[in-house]
């Protein structure tokens, strides 16, 4: 087991040998099991144990044989005790759903303050097929039925490959302690009903069912793979992205066959269910729900007329918040990968025909610049004009949605005054480019 262990981790990519790994354990013959692997490959790790208040004694018994553990292994063990009841009800939770919740904030709290690389969980082969027949249960497409993944972006799961029966022969071999839960033998929740009661009987239809399962989970991720593979080729004329928004081109999408699967599998790993993927595509070819919006836990979806703009929440929040001051053209281009300034001197190289290109005179433009935000009472003289107009009907004209007003960057001299407004790439009339201009502004954007 030991070196099969060894093989999955490198075969798949898992982790690297000086990473420094996080591993979640509940004192349970699995994470004990996963203790000792990771004791015996020499492997950079801690533990982190959380105590729920919910077994009384015995939960306070497996924090304290965990630390037994941890002086054992000699890792560091970082240990909390939640009162989950309490946070369950202030919530509006189930049991499992906050203990859940709980176990994660603080798991990735400990992985920012100590600067972990992964967070490893012992899940195995039997949690990966009781989670697709919940799965099937439930109804579930394609996603549903492969199982966990080994690895979720800093979530490891490096005991998939075994079963629960060969972790515990490798406990017993190595004579490893571990403490046992009650409740995993009572049979009032679904997971524990399917593994108490119903797989032992498929078992005995097909004594070989999780190793047929297990290629079956296998079948399905190739099969998954290359449909993403050819549905990233469908969608990649379609697509733009930059630092806070992906938007997809609502005329570019209608052209393609298959178009509902096609969205339904790419919008799912944004976390948008069933139900809203639905609405989404009712609602692409109809004009009048321009500005209806979708959310998920992590993103923001937005149908506007031309685009669906997707955005992360967390950066559109920090984005309100954000001030950029540049002291040189150097500065400014360390802004952010999404534009690229640059001074030219000859008129001739300018193409206003290009997209998402705009040109200042750079003739009145000094240092430092500063790219700030929306501000009550903005105002901007634009193209054409001799007067200045406020920046909050300049949206409404041009029919920005509300969810990108604040997030829009605005280029400012150090005077104050707005030249140059991102997404809409307008120019202010007193920074234009006239023909006594002999140095040029140039800002390029992927937008």
């Amino acid at each position: 087991m030991l070196n099969y262990f060894f093989a999955n981790i490198n075969k798949n990519l898992l982790f690297e040998k000086n990473d420094f790994l996080l591993l979640a354990i509940s004192g349970g013959v699995d994470s004990v099991v996963l203790a000792d692997l990771l004791h015996k490959g020499n492997f950079k790790w801690a533990m982190a144990h959380c105590n729920f208040s919910l077994r009384g004694k015995d939960a306070d018994a497996d924090e304290a044989f965990v630390h037994q553990l941890a002086q054992k292994y000699n890792v560091q063990c970082y240990s909390i005790k939640f009162d989950t009841q309490k946070y369950a009800k202030n919530k509006g939770l189930s049991i499992q759903m906050a203990a859940r919740e709980l176990r994660y904030q603080w798991f990735q709290e400990l992985i920012n303050i100590y600067s972990f690389n992964y967070l490893l969980t012992a899940h195995h082969l039997d949690d990966s097929i009781e989670t697709i027949f919940i799965n099937l249960l439930r109804g579930t497409g394609l996603n549903g039925l492969l199982g966990i993944e080994p690895k979720s972006n800093h979530i490891v799961r490096p005991l998939l490959p075994f079963t629960k029966e060969q972790i515990i022969q490798y406990a017993q071999q190595h004579q490893l302690f571990y403490r046992e839960d009650a409740s995993n033998n009572e049979d009032k929740y679904q997971r524990n009903y399917l593994r108490l009661n119903i797989l032992p009987k498929l078992k005995n239809i097909q004594p070989q069912l999780y190793s047929v399962l297990q290629n079956t989970i296998s079948h399905l991720n190739e099969a998954h793979n290359y449909i993403h593979y050819h549905i990233s080729k469908d969608l990649e004329n379609c697509i733009q992205q930059n630092d806070f928004t992906i938007s997809l081109n609502i005329h570019q999408l209608l052209q393609i066959p298959n178009l509902q699967f096609i969205l339904k599998e790419y919008l799912r790993p944004f976390g948008f269910h069933h139900s809203q993927i639905t609405s989404i595509i009712q609602h692409l070819s109809l004009s009048t729900t321009s500005g209806k919006h979708f959310e998920s836990e992590k993103y923001v979806l937005l149908l506007d007329r031309k685009f669906i703009y997707i955005y992360f929440k967390e950066k559109l929040q920090s984005l309100n918040k954000s001030e950029y001051i540049a002291h040189d053209i150097d500065e400014l281009n360390l802004f952010s990968h999404q534009y690229k300034f640059e001074f030219i001197d000859n008129k001739d190289n300018i193409n206003y025909d290009l997209k998402n290109v705009s040109y200042l005179s750079a003739e009145s433009i000094e240092f430092p610049l500063i790219l700030r935000h929306r501000r009550d009472g903005d105002k901007f003289q634009l193209l054409g004009t001799s007067y200045q107009k406020k920046v909050s009907d300049i949206f409404i004209d041009k029919k920005v949605p509300l969810i990108l007003k604040d997030a829009i960057w605005f280029l400012c001299n150090k005077k104050g005054d707005i030249m140059w407004i991102s997404h809409l790439n307008l120019v202010n009339e007193k920074y234009k480019v006239t023909q006594q201009s002999q140095r040029i502004l140039k800002i390029s954007t992927g937008e």
